[in-house]
């Protein structure tokens, strides 16, 4: 060992053990479609057990025995303890919660009403904090502990007309992430924000469509709209040992869209 090296480091340790998440238990809120339905494909990739939680039936099925899909909604307690249950009954434990199930609108804050805001933030915030909660009190367990991945958006941080109940929703989870981060360090249980920018997924597709694409790709430093695979990488990070001393941070994955000029 050199003598910066710190202890317990293995500075000779292959990438493909380092991010190895083969037989972690994972669960994926929001595992249907979109975003979601690739967190649980690339998980379930690379050896993953992984229990989908969604509204409806997944559009395409990871397939194998890796994976399992639970029909419930984020807003109802019971459902998401009876996703966390299944983690514990079958598997024992809960290792990694992708946090990824929200609600996505476009409206001028002018024509909004109280009860359409409430609406959005009890999805982006309330109910995924509710998911965080029941998943840390299964982590804190595990001798391993457990990673908390929650999923944001540039848009936490960027203002754009017509979402401003989405914005402030998922700035408000970003805050949360870092709040249960200090909270929940002391169990061993990691939480990070991974925060996506311009993806086409059954959410935005329409608006997208319209013409917003085009003019987003021309915002994007990298000239395109993101692509599933482009959130793999950070996805299996923060899922596995990689990201072990990583926690209240915010992963952004947008190709540069919130740095441009």
């Amino acid at each position: 060992m050199t003598a910066n090296q710190a202890p317990g480091a293995d500075p000779a340790r292959r990438a493909q053990d380092l991010f190895d998440v083969r037989e972690r238990v994972c669960l994926v809120t929001g595992a249907s479609s979109g975003l979601g339905a690739g967190f649980a494909q690339v998980l379930v990739d690379n050896g993953a057990f992984v229990i989908g939680l969604s509204l409806d039936a997944p559009q395409d099925d990871p397939g194998g025995e890796g994976f399992v899909h639970l029909r419930g909604d984020v807003r109802n307690d019971d459902d998401i303890a009876g996703a966390v249950a299944l983690a514990t009954d079958r598997f024992g434990r809960l290792d990694v919660l992708v946090n990824n199930a929200g609600s996505f609108g476009v409206a001028k804050a002018s024509r909004q009403g109280r009860d359409d805001f409430a609406d959005m933030l009890n999805v982006n915030v309330a109910a995924s904090a509710e998911v965080c909660r029941r998943a840390h009190a299964v982590m804190r367990r595990n001798p391993r502990g457990g990673s908390i991945i929650n999923v944001t958006s540039v848009l936490a941080r960027l203002p754009i007309r017509g979402l401003s109940a989405y914005g402030a929703g998922k700035a408000a989870l970003e805050q949360l992430t870092r709040a249960l981060a200090l909270e929940w360090a002391p169990d061993a249980v990691r939480v990070n924000a991974l925060a996506p920018g311009w993806y086409r997924t059954a959410m935005t597709r329409d608006y997208l469509d319209r013409g917003l694409a085009s003019i987003l790709t021309g915002q994007i430093p990298v000239g395109r709209l993101g692509e599933g695979g482009d959130l793999a990488g950070p996805l299996l990070l923060l899922a596995s040992d990689a990201s072990r001393y990583i926690t209240g941070t915010t992963f952004t994955v947008d190709g540069g869209y919130s740095v441009r000029s």
